[in-house]
């Protein structure tokens, strides 16, 4: 299927809102909140979060995510809400992922696919070592920038895996390991703790799970090996629809954010949306960018976030964005800011 020839501007990137609207729903019914309240200012309408066939842009979904966090006094909501989020709700993907051979596949699946669950926020899979298990770790990226409301998303993420993973298994699943920029006291985790019953660590530099190597291995019940290639193909098809709808841009930014150290070329990117290098070139040239152009972009943005929130050298910085050198990566900095590193560092 080809791509569009022109891309949508960010306030037509669509989202779904069906956690939102599962929000919005508890807070009218146990704070009294009414829809009204909720999305006064943020550009979205009642009819939005009554109808699940209705869709978000970016604009709104960040604004509603602050507006559902002012008016929120449940410590819990955002967990509450993503237990609620299961397997059903996953669509084709769940399909793909009950159809994997163990749990690790079906992980896999899910990273490779995320935009099929939340268009907005991204993830990334990497492999970590934690105490005497090796691990996959599961980072997930908010789309929120106001603390609250990245906590509803992130909370809400989490749960919703944690219940499709014991779905998939048919047994309760337990992570090695939970990480949470969240705050609070220990109190505040005790619905956490009861759904997750693993270690947790808040106020942490990231918002990651952890997943011992042993139990990925866990045999899923109900195996379909004939039928993952067909799951898999219909994923890509339905990922490839949403790029479509959501804007080649978006796509190509959503995938450059995930450039740790391997930043795919402009070939590669044209390899996943299926077209040819020329044609994608030609697709963001129409759209007002380049690839070098949204590269930079991206580079820049993650630069300022590992600057600000790790304490990662100007050098490791430089490798997980890609670059052979330091010195390449400062002068790229130099480019963007006006600053070296260091001085945008010390000047937060």
């Amino acid at each position: 299927m080809p791509l569009i020839e022109r891309t949508n501007s960010p306030s037509q990137q669509l989202l779904n809102n069906y956690e939102l609207r599962l929000m919005s729903q508890l807070l009218e019914r146990e704070q009294g909140i009414s829809p009204a309240q909720i999305v006064e200012g943020t550009g979205a309408t009642e009819r939005l979060l009554r109808e699940t066939a209705q869709l978000l842009t970016t604009e709104q979904e960040l604004a509603l995510y602050t507006r559902l966090a002012q008016f929120n006094r449940d410590p819990f909501l955002g967990i509450r809400v993503g237990e609620r989020i299961n397997l059903p709700n996953y669509g084709i993907l769940a399909s793909a992922m009950m159809a994997a051979y163990n749990l690790g596949e079906a992980l896999e699946l899910l990273a490779e696919f995320a935009p099929l669950v939340s268009w907005a926020s991204h993830s990334q899979l990497t492999a970590e070592r934690y105490g005497e298990e090796d691990c996959a770790c599961l980072t997930i990226f908010p789309t929120a920038t106001d603390p609250a409301a990245a906590e509803l998303e992130i909370d809400s993420t989490f749960a919703s895996i944690q219940v499709v993973f014991n779905e998939l298994s048919a047994k309760p699943v337990q992570f090695a390991l939970l990480d949470m920029t969240r705050t609070g006291s220990a109190d505040s985790l005790s619905y956490h703790r009861r759904l997750f019953a693993c270690p947790l660590r808040t106020r942490r530099k990231r918002n990651a799970l952890l997943i011992a190597q042993s139990v990925l291995n866990t045999p899923l019940p109900h195996p379909q090996p004939e039928h993952q290639k067909l799951f898999r193909d219909l994923c890509q098809q339905s990922t490839r629809v949403l790029t479509e709808k959501r804007g080649l841009v978006a796509a190509v930014r959503n995938r450059l954010l995930e450039v740790d150290g391997r930043v795919p070329s402009l070939e590669q990117l044209a390899q996943q949306f299926d077209v040819s290098a020329r044609t994608l070139r030609r697709q963001l040239r129409a759209a007002g960018v380049t690839f070098q152009s949204l590269l930079d972009e991206s580079r820049y943005r993650e630069s300022k976030r590992y600057l600000a929130s790790t304490d990662m050298t100007v050098e490791a910085i430089g490798r997980r964005l890609g670059y052979a050198d330091a010195r390449s990566f400062r002068t790229a900095f130099r480019r963007w800011s006006g600053q070296t590193p260091l001085e945008h560092r010390k000047a937060q």
